[in-house]
């Protein structure tokens, strides 16, 4: 189905759009799910309007909203009124992130949709929240799942609404990579390993930069991404004498720049729900490794690029396996690309758009 002229049944007139707002803690760069939002509303397919209301004003991607024709405001800007009134203009509500969540069940009586994007949050933690989780998936119609773990982890923890329950997996624009096979590190070339994340307590920074210090000397580490741990890790590269051999980019509009600019690519996390920086790096061509934790072992898809959480010798030494043996290398790359295929942006905006016009076509929901 073509993202752009997605044709669905309406028991409406032809000349009232599906509205859709979104709501998101922020459209920072550095976030996963705030890509993800981006790339569900922009373009927006024709029958539809997207409006974006984020909670802070840390907004990345004004301009490509604004390019795109998608009105973005922000919550704590807005007057009681005002907010009443975005509340009421949309058929479905999309919620993304806690708290965003919570506040989007003040839509009252339109449908609401929410994405859950990771196997665990720490709500789940705390058992006096789960009164307070079992009326949200309630008053959710739908919650999609981004992996078929993160749904049976959902299962596990709120049986009784599993009927909301369902799978879309996210997806990239495959265009904007290189999508070629990655040629191995020819003989004592410097080797460019990389990552994307917030440098957060979600991911697992320490166990790549100690793998690091197992390699050769001629073996980097990039990271792109920012956020509260980073003093943390670069006191620990400190520690480990490893300061001309890492280096933190910060948060990097250039991606598939820096993708491009690697030979193999490390997801190394403690919680991932879905994992689409490492679909990114298979798009560039990359080798790719990740922990082996729910819902990213979903992506990667067989064990021979997987490492046991926390095994910065496991890794260390698969790392080397691959990256000496021009074979190996091979295989991994042309697996990447093949891979990454099953991830479309398409496939992943036709599913949430036909999602949002069966909300609007279900009296029941």
């Amino acid at each position: 189905m073509d993202t752009l002229t997605i044709n669905a049944k309406r028991e409406r007139s032809a000349n009232m759009p599906v509205n859709v707002l979104h709501i998101i803690n922020d459209l920072s760069r550095n976030g996963g799910a705030q890509r993800f939002v981006v790339d569900l509303v922009c373009p927006t397919p024709a029958g539809y309007v997207s409006k974006v209301v984020i909670l802070n004003n840390m907004n990345d991607f004004s301009e490509v909203l604004e390019a795109a024709g998608v009105e973005c405001l922000v919550w704590g800007n807005l007057t009681l009124k005002e907010k009443w009134q975005i509340l009421r203009w949309p058929d479905v509500v999309h919620g993304h992130l806690f708290p965003s969540i919570y506040i989007a069940l003040a839509a009252f009586g339109k449908k609401r949709i929410q994405t859950e994007h990771n196997t665990h949050n720490r709500r789940r933690d705390h058992g006096w929240m789960k009164p307070f989780e079992w009326l949200l998936y309630w008053r959710y119609q739908k919650t999609v799942c981004i992996t078929n773990q993160v749904k049976n982890a959902l299962e596990d923890f709120l049986p009784r609404w599993k009927k909301h329950y369902s799978v879309i997996f996210n997806g990239i624009d495959l265009s904007k990579f290189s999508m070629e096979e990655k040629q191995p590190p020819a003989g004592d070339a410097t080797v460019r390993m990389g990552m994307v994340g917030r440098l957060h307590p979600y991911k697992d920074h320490p166990t790549l930069i100690r793998a690091l210090a197992q390699l050769p000397p001629r073996y980097e580490l990039h990271f792109a991404g920012d956020g509260e741990r980073r003093d943390e890790y670069e006191a620990l590269v400190r520690a480990l004498n490893l300061e001309s051999r890492v280096v933190f980019h910060g948060v990097r509009s250039d991606i598939p720049a820096f993708l491009d600019s690697l030979n193999i690519y490390v997801q190394s996390t403690i919680i991932e729900g879905f994992g689409l920086a490492a679909v990114e790096a298979m798009a560039a061509g990359l080798p790719v490794l990740a922990s082996n934790v729910q819902g990213i072992d979903e992506v990667i898809g067989i064990d021979d690029y997987l490492f046991p959480l926390g095994d910065d010798k496991a890794l260390a030494h698969t790392v080397s396996a691959i990256c000496e043996n021009p074979e190996q290398y091979t295989r991994a790359s042309k697996r990447s690309l093949s891979r990454c295929q099953l991830y479309t942006l398409d496939a992943f905006r036709d599913q949430y758009y036909q999602a949002y016009q069966g909300l609007v076509d279900d009296q029941t929901a």
